[in-house]
């Protein structure tokens, strides 16, 4: 009976963890696509992620809006201009996903 309970919690445990690594691996950038928040480190949030982690979306094509929006809004200029290019990488891969799409 005891081994049951030891096996049980193993298992639930495995599967516990193994949920939680899955809300993270289903976007490799680590973006939330609904809320726009930045998962790291087994799921901690962050309101903002880098731009590097915007840039490994955008080049997934996995860029939510709420991030494309709100990119280069601030900083200097060279931020700026590299929110317009990470944004129009994102742009481009999503074109060329929905034409693979439609054939």
């Amino acid at each position: 009976m005891k081994m049951l309970i030891i096996i049980g919690a193993v298992v639930t445990t495995i599967a516990a963890g193994s949920f939680a690594t899955g809300i993270v691996s289903y976007n490799s950038c680590g973006y939330d696509p609904e809320t726009g928040n930045y998962l790291y480190d087994n799921n901690k949030v962050a309101a903002y992620g880098t731009m590097d982690s915007a840039r490994e979306c955008a080049l997934q094509g996995m860029l939510p809006d709420v991030i494309a929006n709100r990119l280069g809004m601030y900083g200097d200029e060279e931020a700026q201009i590299e929110g317009t290019r990470i944004y129009y990488t994102d742009k481009q891969k999503k074109e060329e996903m929905e034409s693979k799409k439609e054939k």
